[in-house]
């Protein structure tokens, strides 16, 4: 005699994009006059805090930096880790960062600039 459940269960099988929808992770951008005389130096932080963080958890990366008008865009695997790196760039160079969640989800948007 089983007992029977009355729970939601979502089928991320489906074709259906929305169903499918969920996202984890981050996009980390990076913007201002500061970014243009030291992106190496930027980058090489991003790259390190990525690596520090994938040797605790091989989840949690960098998957992809990519440049255009003058911004990078930073996709990142785990939305903590999008967050950490945000902060990171803030206290090691200074400028402002901010972020925001997007609604009932672990995605985040990390805005990063500086702007001499």
């Amino acid at each position: 005699m089983g007992q029977e459940y009355d729970r939601h269960f979502e089928d991320f099988r489906s074709g259906d994009p929305s169903v499918n929808s969920k996202e984890k992770g981050g996009l980390l951008y990076l913007n201002g006059s500061f970014l243009l005389d030291h992106e190496d130096e930027i980058i090489n932080l991003v790259n390190h805090e990525s690596h520090l963080a994938e040797t605790r958890n091989p989840g949690h990366k960098v998957t992809n930096i990519s440049k255009a008008d003058g911004r990078i865009t930073v996709k990142i695997s785990d939305h903590n880790l999008a967050l950490h790196i945000g902060k990171r760039l803030e206290h090691a160079y200074k400028g402002q960062h901010k972020f925001q969640f997007a609604t009932g989800e672990k995605f985040v948007e990390v805005h990063w600039e500086r702007n001499d």
